[in-house]
């Protein structure tokens, strides 16, 4: 794992954790012991209301974000498989035609690995890659078939450009459209008041529910650290690399020689 997710989650936790000890200490300093007992019947019931609640919001976002995580690299994977599908079976194609959308194939995984990667971090897409997509579909489509094995290969070729522009248009929504601030508002400030909850209970030996707070609070803190690290597939700490295209670089060099 790299260090630096490892560092930046016991960051998250430690802060945390310290800011809800600080306030259950802050609450027990204001607040007598015997008045926080008083309240423990009602407030026992409510928390449970209101844990469960966000229990139930916050792990609906980490599944949901953790789908998108892996429907990203499932998206990449697929661009790459289809890129590499053109590029094979142009194989066939005449010499002429074949030369331009082994050029365009080329020119696709160069841009989309060294310019519109790294834009995709800022949630953005590169002009001259959609740009080569287009032309390499325009490449693949006008084409009129004269021999049975044109025949025979070109409506495959077809469908794997199609099917290149779909996963294409599928990775820029998912690298331009992240998680909603709505959702990081919601989760945040009901963590804050879930945590912030405990402290109206009371127990004789403080340092007991000083642990019990901070466990909770970095059960809580990890769930949301989920949440950050896989929102962002393309621009998060643990984003989705161009591998599967820089194998689609390495076939074409191989199929070259």
């Amino acid at each position: 794992m790299d260090s630096t997710l490892i560092l930046t989650c016991l960051a998250i936790v430690t802060a945390s954790s310290s800011l809800a000890a600080l306030g259950l200490l802050a609450v027990r300093r204001f607040v007598k012991a015997e008045s926080l007992k008083a309240s423990h019947e009602v407030g026992g019931y409510l928390l449970s209301i209101v844990g469960t609640i966000y229990a139930v919001v916050l792990g609906l976002v980490v599944v949901d974000a953790t789908a998108k995580y892996q429907q990203a690299m499932t998206i990449t994977e697929q661009e790459a498989n289809c890129l590499a599908d053109i590029y094979l079976l142009s194989n066939q194609y005449p010499e002429k035609k074949k030369e331009v959308i082994h050029d365009l194939c080329r020119a696709y995984a160069r841009q989309l690995v060294d310019q519109e990667w790294k834009l995709m971090n800022c949630s953005r897409q590169c002009p001259q890659t959609q740009g080569t997509a287009l032309e390499l579909m325009q490449a693949v489509c006008d084409f009129e078939p004269a021999t049975e094995k044109e025949i025979a290969i070109y409506p495959i070729t077809v469908q794997e450009a199609c099917s290149l522009w779909d996963n294409r248009r599928a990775r820029i929504n998912l690298a331009t459209h992240g998680m909603p601030m709505v959702e990081w508002v919601t989760l945040l400030v009901g963590g804050s008041l879930t945590i912030a909850f405990t402290y109206f209970f009371a127990i004789n030996s403080l340092r007991t529910q000083l642990l019990m707070t901070v466990i909770v609070t970095t059960i809580t803190s990890l769930n949301l650290y989920l949440v950050y690290v896989f929102a962002h597939p393309f621009s998060g700490l643990l984003r989705v690399t161009p591998d599967a295209i820089e194998l689609d670089r390495s076939i074409f060099e191989k199929v070259n020689r």
